[in-house]
């Protein structure tokens, strides 16, 4: 097994066997496996995550729990249990990971990662929800499932009333959905799905309008789009998956695409997967597709020759397949987190909002949290958010520039008026 490098982006992968390990890290690069997570059992579908910058998480397979890894050991995380009130048939977590999302069967469950609160229960599905997706600022989470229904909710509402409804009800695939996929924007994205309809939709969260609808002679089960919303990627279960080009959308909000044995053979269509493609994913420059099926392989693309770069073998058929950044916590020894993970509660407990938050800081003094000024001058370029001190900073010298100036004219013209009436007298 390789030592993981100091690499941008790595590759988690899972399969439905569990064998040899639950999840595994490999090299985009060149395909070398780089680190393993074991000592569990298989993983659900779509339930492996990364949290945050610290821990993976992945649900089992058939039991009602959710296995949780340090990045930088193949062993699960001893004295924490995240147990769920029933069989997780999907999972997320915010980008920060400050919640966990979960569905089992029709049911939606909420967790606050630091304290291990159950904060909400929601249940506005018919049937069980198979796929979930959050937004790239964690704002909105998106569910959808074998009813055919996608729901979107507010992250903020859904943790203050249980009884919330969606922000939008989208009830145009009549069959089960399989895949969603926000892209960047926040509550302003757009939301892509693909359902066993043979269907592949693009909506608007601002307006909630429905953008296009790709209609393929397939039944659809993966979505994937590029960072730069150029390109959209659709698996379907004869394996095939196929490149849509969102810069020259069609005319008309539904548009008719052939794939299979009568596709035109100057289409962009992946041919190498031999049966149900599970799982896709787009690298952060756009040059790599990631792809895994039931035929037990990983196929890493190059999108422009569409061409096979790397295979990854599994054991079984793919779970999930995805790139994810190369944090310094897979490789360091000693793990420093952003947060705290504590046992998950099975009911909610109403403390009439009195409970207790903790914060945990990383090489920082906690006080300096509640300290804007300080916050800004001293975390902002670390986030990529560089432009918001020197805008500070330009701010707090056109206010003492102006402060200046009202002064001097305060004193002209006190110095004057008070002339004048002297001279007057």
């Amino acid at each position: 097994m390789s030592r993981i490098t100091d690499a941008k982006e790595v590759i988690l992968t899972s399969d439905t066997t569990g064998e040899n390990w639950s999840a595994a890290v490999w090299d985009p690069r060149n395909g070398s496996l780089l680190s393993v997570y074991k000592n569990a059992t298989a993983l659900g579908h779509r339930s492996l995550q990364l949290l945050s910058d610290g821990y993976v998480l992945g649900a089992s397979a058939t039991r009602p729990f959710i296995h949780i890894w340090p990045l930088n050991n193949p062993s699960p995380l001893p004295h924490v249990r995240l147990t769920t009130p029933g069989k997780v048939s999907a999972l997320t977590c915010t980008p920060n990971g400050s919640y966990i999302i979960v569905s089992a069967s029709e049911k939606l469950f909420i967790w606050q990662t630091c304290n291990g609160r159950l904060m909400a229960n929601l249940t506005k599905h018919y049937q069980t929800v198979n796929c979930l997706a959050v937004t790239k600022d964690g704002s909105l989470f998106a569910s959808a499932g074998e009813d055919g229904l996608v729901l979107v909710w507010s992250l903020y509402s859904a943790l203050n009333d249980n009884n919330c409804s969606p922000v939008h009800t989208f009830n145009n695939h009549n069959l089960p959905v399989k895949d969603l996929y926000f892209s960047h924007g926040g509550a302003r994205a757009r939301l892509y799905t693909v359902s066993l309809d043979r269907t592949a939709n693009v909506y608007e969260l601002g307006s909630g309008d429905l953008l296009l609808s790709l209609v393929f002679n397939v039944p659809l089960t993966a979505i994937a789009v590029s960072i730069r919303e150029s390109d959209l990627f659709v698996g379907c279960t004869t394996g095939e998956i196929f490149q849509c080009n969102l810069h020259e959308p069609p005319r008309g909000i539904e548009r008719h695409v052939t794939m299979g044995k009568n596709a035109d053979e100057d289409s962009a269509i992946f041919r190498a997967h031999k049966s149900n493609v599970t799982a896709l994913s787009v690298s952060m420059d756009c040059h790599r597709l990631l792809s895994g099926s039931t035929d037990n392989m990983v196929h890493i693309w190059d999108i422009i020759s569409r061409q096979v770069l790397k295979t990854l073998e599994h054991k079984g058929p793919i779970t999930a397949a995805f790139f994810a950044r190369g944090f310094e916590n897979f490789r360091v020894p000693v793990l420093k987190p952003r947060l705290r993970v504590h046992n998950l509660q099975t009911i909610s407990e109403n403390d009439g909002g009195k409970g207790v938050v903790e914060v945990v800081s990383r090489g920082r003094n906690a006080t300096d949290i509640l300290n804007f000024e300080y916050y800004v001058k001293n975390n902002s370029e670390s986030d990529g958010l560089c432009e918001v001190p020197r805008e500070l900073e330009n701010t707090q010298r056109e206010i003492m520039k102006l402060k200046k100036i009202n002064a001097a004219m305060y004193q002209y013209h006190v110095t004057h008026l008070l002339n004048d009436i002297i001279d007057d007298e």
